[in-house]
């Protein structure tokens, strides 16, 4: 069976343009209706493609949630994700603490996260109209 060989297209490549200009943030296949050149139908084509060549990553969340999509960076591979479920942002767990999670799930329960694969779902300080600075010492002064 010959193998199926992938089109670049104008539409395709201003997709992936897009999600590049916007690395942190994760859109729908509805959301990029009107933000870019192309129909629905083209937008969830090339989002398809666009994931099984792993240029963009699919984010489910279960309970009937459309899937969300983000440009697949290298360095995310290398921690955890936190993704609002108000508005869509998609934040970086980059820290001390992710490292300490990490290497306690790994010398306590000898288990190795896949952190591509690592999303927590919740909503962002914005979202709460929480300050993060004041959580944060309350939460450590508990």
């Amino acid at each position: 069976m010959a193998e199926k060989t992938t089109y670049r297209t104008r539409q395709r490549d201003e997709i992936l343009r897009f999600f590049d200009e916007h690395r942190d943030r994760c859109f729908s296949a509805r959301d990029l209706v009107g933000q870019v050149d192309a129909g629905e139908a083209t937008i969830f084509r090339a989002l398809s493609t666009l994931t099984n060549e792993g240029k963009l990553k699919k984010f489910t969340g279960g309970s009937g949630e459309s899937a969300h999509y983000q440009f697949n960076a290298s360095e995310c591979a290398l921690h955890i994700h936190l993704k609002c479920r108000g508005c869509g942002q998609l934040i970086h767990m980059d820290c001390a603490f992710m490292k300490e999670i990490l290497a306690h799930f790994k010398n306590e329960h000898a288990f190795t996260v896949d952190c591509g694969q690592t999303v927590i779902y919740g909503l962002c300080g914005e979202c709460t109209g929480e300050n993060i600075h004041s959580s944060e010492e309350e939460h450590y002064h508990d």
